[in-house]
């Protein structure tokens, strides 16, 4: 009896090795999103050749909706998901309980905030939780409304949720932290034998929109847990519904066996809710594999095993027509509206979004209907960005293309020798490119205000932005007897390096704009385009 109940101990604590070294390895792939320039290559590399991306391949939620949306399939998000749904078909929610980077933080809250009244929130078991099917209606929205073009996914997808904090808020101020306390020399002379390149890039200082509601959202699941144990899991979590709905036959079961003295002790701990008033009774679909009840069991009668006993096995989910035609409805609303939105609306020309000049996507991003479609607001292009240029939309693609990443080109250019936006992204909302191709492949146009350039209105020399030009696309001509700068739209790719580089403030006195953005076009012809101007007579035609 001693050495079963040394099973059990062993299984929780194998459990909790298991989340830890998950929770490490998301935060070790996280922090390689960083760039180290390759001399020889003129090029700046990822840190690591593992994918960066991992959890987001493996979120099957993540690549489903994707490819609801776009009505096709992602090799690499259906590839690297089907072996987990596979497994969870089998092996019921084990990516719930041992393997989620979220409910592993989740439980290190519990464990540390939350402890001490933990007695007094306990409540009973599936019977007293009245909200756990919220889940599964707003799995059925996200899901409507990925069928019929929009994405819903990243407002609770919980790997985009936890990344989108880390970039945003976290890793900013710990970037900011080291350097106030001087610890980042330090780092820098431990890494750089192993790594090649510091975690924390020296040269920049990585600023975010909407930080503060990044962290406010990942603060608020995890005060949840104030309410009860991974309240965010139980009730709230899409894929944790997903997960759910593919778990109804696992055969990995628990079993409760003849000795139990209904203490309902089990009851009470299981972080889950997923046992009845009735112990012996327990809803699989809600069971994350913690084996909290096999740890609390006095008369160690309950053990969790492939089996394929049907006592006590409940699977049901307890959905009801009404509220599941609510929230189809609402997923429904959702995707009608954003279509047809004022900001949706296109140009006749180009198909540039009209909502705002300044929509200035990621070089080698898809046409702006299938972007914003297949984008799950990942923020990893955003973190990968090593000028910090790449911020998260706020108004300039309307309600649908909230979170997606646009360049601001004041906080940081697209530089000419990177494409580490492209290597990161998951459902290739961004298409691979090489580093070749970046003098053709078009994201805006820069355009010269005249009243605010100080060789326009001033006779004065200014060559800020024709020396910073990677692309050589600031030309000179003479105007009234004095030369002016111009900008040559076959060479302006909308970098934005000569915005972030013009002394004028606060507005420079050269800006991108998205109509030179031809995402429309094929990148042969975007690179016939650019040969024509090659072979142009005169530079600025």
């Amino acid at each position: 009896m001693g050495e079963r109940k040394s099973d059990f101990f062993s299984m929780r604590t194998l459990r909790r090795v298991v989340q830890i070294l998950s929770l490490a390895a998301f935060v070790y792939l996280f922090l390689l999103t960083v760039g180290q320039y390759d001399p020889a290559a003129k090029r700046i590399a990822l840190l690591s050749r593992a994918p960066v991306d991992t959890y987001f391949r493996i979120d099957p939620l993540a690549g489903l909706t994707v490819m609801l949306s776009i009505r096709r399939i992602v090799p690499v998000m259906l590839f690297y998901a089907l072996p987990i749904v596979i497994l969870t078909v089998f092996a019921g929610r084990f990516l719930c309980g041992w393997i989620c980077p979220l409910g592993v933080c989740l439980d290190i809250a519990d464990k540390i905030f939350f402890r001490g009244s933990r007695r007094q929130r306990r409540g009973g078991g599936v019977g007293q939780n009245r909200l756990r099917s919220l889940k599964y209606y707003i799995l059925i929205a996200v899901l409507t409304a990925s069928l019929l073009g929009g994405q819903l996914v990243y407002l609770l997808d919980p790997i985009t949720l936890i990344t989108r904090a880390f970039t945003f808020a976290l890793f900013p101020i710990a970037q900011l932290g080291l350097r106030w306390v001087g610890g980042q020399d330090l780092i820098e002379q431990r890494l750089a034998s192993a790594a090649g390149s510091p975690l924390f890039p020296r040269d920049v200082q990585y600023f975010f929109r909407l930080n503060l509601v990044a962290a406010a959202v990942f603060i608020g699941v995890i005060a949840l847990n104030s309410i009860t144990r991974r309240y965010w899991c139980r009730n709230l979590c899409p894929l944790g519904a997903l997960l759910a709905v593919f778990s109804k036959a696992s055969v990995v079961r628990r079993q409760v066996g003849g000795k139990c003295n209904n203490c309902a002790k089990c009851v009470s701990d299981c972080k889950m809710g997923a046992i009845y008033n009735n112990p012996r009774d327990y809803q699989a679909t809600e069971c994350i594999y913690c084996y909290d009840c096999t740890r609390v069991c006095p008369v160690l009668a309950t053990r969790i095993a492939p089996a394929l006993r049907s006592e006590g096995y409940k699977s049901s989910l307890d959905l009801r027509r009404r509220h599941a035609l609510q929230a189809f409805g609402i997923g429904a609303a959702f995707a009608v509206l954003a279509r047809t939105n004022a900001a949706a609306k296109t140009s006749r020309t180009g198909g540039v979004k009209t909502s705002s000049e300044f929509l200035i996507r990621p070089p080698g991003a898809v046409p702006e209907d299938e972007f914003v479609n297949r984008c799950i607001r990942c923020s990893e292009c955003m973190k990968v960005c090593p000028t910090g240029g790449l911020q998260p939309a706020i108004t300039e693609a309307g309600i649908a293309g909230l979170w997606t990443p646009v360049l601001v080109p004041k906080l940081g250019e697209c530089t000419q020798n990177c494409n580490l936006c492209s290597q990161v992204c998951s459902s290739q909302a961004i298409q691979p490119f090489e580093i070749s191709e970046k003098p053709y492949i078009y994201i805006g146009r820069a355009v010269i205000d005249r009243s605010q350039c100080i060789a326009w209105n001033s006779d004065r020399k200014c060559l800020v932005c024709d020396e910073h030009c990677s692309y050589h696309a600031v030309y000179w001509k003479e105007v009234d007897g004095v030369k002016r700068p111009f900008v040559n739209e076959y060479r302006c790719v909308g970098c934005g390096i000569c915005e972030n580089a013009c002394p004028i403030q606060p507005h420079s006195a050269i800006r991108v704009y998205s109509f030179g953005d031809r995402r429309s076009w094929t990148r042969e012809q975007q690179k016939a385009f650019y040969e024509l101007g090659a072979k142009s007579a005169e530079p600025g035609r």
